[in-house]
Formats: C-alpha cells, structure tokens, sequence
C-alpha cells in the first residue's frame, strides 16, 4: 500500500475521535472479559473436571466397627482402591480445622458425636458401580462422590460460559455498531473527496480499503488493549493460583477478533457508498 492510503488511513483514525475511541475501549473490555471466561473455564476442566481424575468417595459408616467391615467389604470388592480412615475425632479436628470461627465449640464437643468416615480414591470407572454399592450397604448412612458436585459444577460453569460469552459477542456487536457510525461519518465528510477519486478513475477497491483499515485498525487496537489487560490479571493473580495459565491462542485471538468486528462494522458502514455524492 503507498503512502498516501496510509495517510488516509493516518487522517481517518484522528477525525475518528471519541467515537473511535469508545469502539476502542468496547474491543478491549470485551476482548479481556473473553479472555478472563475462557482462562478460568479451562483451569476449572483442568483442575476440577478432568475426566482421568480419581473421583473420591465418602461413606459415613455408622460405627467403629462397621468401619472395619466396610473397609474390608470395599478391598475385596475394589483391589486397586486407597481407603483412608477417619475416626471421630479426626473428623472433629478437620471440621475445626475448616470452620476456624467455630473451633472452640467444635473441639468442646463430644467426640462421639461426630462419625466415622472412610475416604475411598478410586477410578472414575469403578465410582460408577462403587456408589450404587455401597449406598445399599447396612453399615454406611450417607455416600457421596466428588463425581456428584463435578457434575453440577461443570452445570453451573456452563451456564456461566454461555452467559459470559453473550455479553462478550454484545459488547463486539456495539463496537461494531460504533465503528459502522464512525465510517459513515467519515464517508459523509468525505462526500467530496470520493466522487473526484472516481471522476479521475480511482477504483472502487483503492476508495473503500482505507476506511475497512480504519475501522479493523480500531478494533485490532482495542484487542491489543484486552490481551494486555488479560496478562495484567495473570501476573497478579498467578501468585495465588500457580496452575492458572492463558492459553496462546486466546492471545492471538483476541486482537483478530477485534480486528474483525472493526472490519465488519466498516464493511456495513460501506455498503452505502456507491450512492453516495
């Protein structure tokens, strides 16, 4: 491309002015807010809902020595399983352990008024046939499984996803609807300049392609700005989470979907210019 497209291109970002920015600032919240969802919707598949993770299993048996029966019962039926044992008052210091505002009443109880808890790891395969069974158990009052609240977590981050995203194609569409505004501004101003490039022959191609990089300019800018803000909330929260991680592509990807909705706001924005004066 010469030099005089790009000070075309060079003059229509500075007459863009506010309007452009506010395209700007639309890419770059949307652009970090997607990046934010889709970082922390893959560390929780990763950390929470792996699919070759262990699942674990927690019966409460109903006494000492129903955990002895039941723990064999459990090692005869799964080989391969790790059981952990719990006696009540281990399960009393856990509770104080987790409830730190409540561990003076807690550790002041009776500790036969906690039960006894065996923790079974196994696979997510045997889970399947393991809770069933030992539900039916005479010597277990309760069976959980951690495949039970992955299950609803994956639910809830589902419906976060889906509404997380919404508001992120939202806030692309607005910059899209700005960016429209802003070309059709600027055809408008530049009513004049056009219909001379066609009288002395310019092409339809030369004429249009200036506005396009103006409007894929300002949303690739505002994308920029997202992926920045994106690495800003890694650093400082990669402290406390050390297994989080941005994916590469979501880099790559934010500005090119900026880029994308600035050049398809433009492009609508243009569909008008052939009638133009």
């Amino acid at each position: 491309m010469n030099r005089h497209a790009w000070r075309e291109i060079r003059r229509q970002l500075k007459e863009s002015g506010a309007a452009g920015v506010v395209a700007v600032v639309l890419v770059a919240v949307a652009s970090a807010w997607g990046g934010v969802l889709w970082t922390v919707h893959d560390w929780i598949h990763r950390e929470f809902l792996a699919t070759n993770r262990p699942a674990t299993v927690v019966a409460i048996a109903r006494g000492d020595a129903e955990v002895t029966t039941l723990r064999d019962a459990i090692q005869a039926r799964v080989p391969g399983a790790r059981i952990a044992a719990l006696t009540p008052r281990k399960v009393q210091e856990e509770l104080a352990g987790w409830f730190p505002e409540l561990a003076t009443v807690l550790l002041t109880l009776d500790e036969r008024s906690f039960p006894p808890i065996l923790e079974i790891e196994v696979s997510a395969a045997q889970e399947v046939s393991l809770v069933p069974w030992l539900q039916e158990r005479p010597e277990a009052t309760l069976v959980e499984s951690s495949r039970a609240w992955q299950d609803r977590l994956q639910r809830t981050v589902s419906q976060v996803l889906i509404a997380g995203s919404a508001l992120a194609v939202a806030l692309l569409v607005g910059c899209g609807v700005v960016v429209l505004l802003v070309v059709r501004l600027l055809v408008l101003a530049h009513a004049d300049e056009i219909a001379i490039m066609r009288l002395i022959g310019a092409h339809e191609g030369d004429i249009r392609r200036p506005y396009l990089l103006c409007g894929s300019l300002l949303g690739a800018t505002g994308g920029v700005a997202g992926t920045m803000i994106l690495l800003g909330l890694w650093i400082l929260f990669r402290t406390v989470l050390p297994s989080l991680t941005v994916s590469p592509w979501a880099l790559g990807a934010l500005p090119a979907g900026g880029a994308l909705a600035g050049a398809v706001g433009a492009s609508i924005g243009l569909a008008a210019l052939p009638s133009e004066p």
